[in-house]
C-alpha cells in the first residue's frame, strides 16, 4: 500500500497540531479545595469557610513551585505529583489570597471563620474575564510549533524532487 506525498504531509501536520493544542493551550494552575469545600473548578472573588483552620489545595505543573500570598505574607509551596497544598491557621477575619505560578494567578477574599451572609443569595458569581491569562511561554511554544510545521512543509513539499526520486529508486532496488 502506497501513501501519497500529500497524505503523508497532511498526517504529519495533523499530528503536530494535535500535540501542540493538547499541551500548549491548557492552563495548569487550579484551586480544587478550600478545606473540605470542593471548589468544582470555579474561581469566585469571595469564599466563606466556617472553620478558622483550613488547607488550600490544587493542581499545578509538576516539579514547580506555587506562590501563596496571604495578605502581605508570601509563601512558596512545592508541587509534587501535580498537586500542592497550603495550610492556613488563622483567626476569624477576611484574608486576601493570591495563588500564582508564572503568569497564572487566582485571587480571592477568604472569609475565614465566617458563615455566608443572608443578603447573598446563591453565592457570588464566578470571575469571568474571558480567556485566562496564560503568559508568554505559550505564545513562544505556539510560534515554535508553527515554525516547525512551516519548515517541515517546505522541506517536504518543495525540496529537490530529483534527489528524492533517486533516493527512492535506490531504496526500492535494495529491498
Amino acid at each position: 500500500m502506497r501513501i501519497t506525498r500529500k497524505l503523508k504531509g497532511t498526517l504529519f501536520i495533523t499530528v503536530l497540531i494535535s500535540f501542540f493544542s493538547t499541551f500548549v493551550f491548557s492552563a495548569t494552575l487550579s484551586l480544587t479545595k478550600i478545606g473540605a469545600l470542593d471548589t468544582a473548578g470555579k474561581n469566585y472573588p469571595e469564599w466563606w469557610y466556617t472553620s478558622t483552620n483550613t488547607t488550600l489545595s490544587g493542581t499545578a505543573a509538576d516539579g514547580s513551585q506555587v506562590s501563596v500570598k496571604v495578605n502581605d505574607a508570601v509563601n512558596q509551596v512545592n508541587v509534587t505529583s501535580g498537586a500542592w497544598s497550603y495550610t492556613l491557621a488563622g483567626e476569624s477575619k477576611d484574608y486576601n489570597i493570591e495563588i500564582s505560578q508564572g503568569a497564572e494567578k487566582i485571587s480571592f477574599v477568604l472569609h475565614l471563620g465566617q458563615t455566608l451572609p443572608d443578603n447573598i443569595s446563591g453565592g457570588s458569581s464566578p470571575q469571568s474575564e474571558g480567556v485566562p491569562e496564560t503568559g508568554y511561554n505559550q505564545i513562544i511554544a505556539i510560534s515554535l510549533g508553527v515554525g516547525i510545521i512551516l519548515l517541515a512543509s517546505y522541506f517536504y513539499f518543495w525540496g529537490d524532487l530529483k534527489k528524492k526520486t533517486v533516493f527512492e529508486a535506490r531504496m526500492i532496488r535494495e529491498d
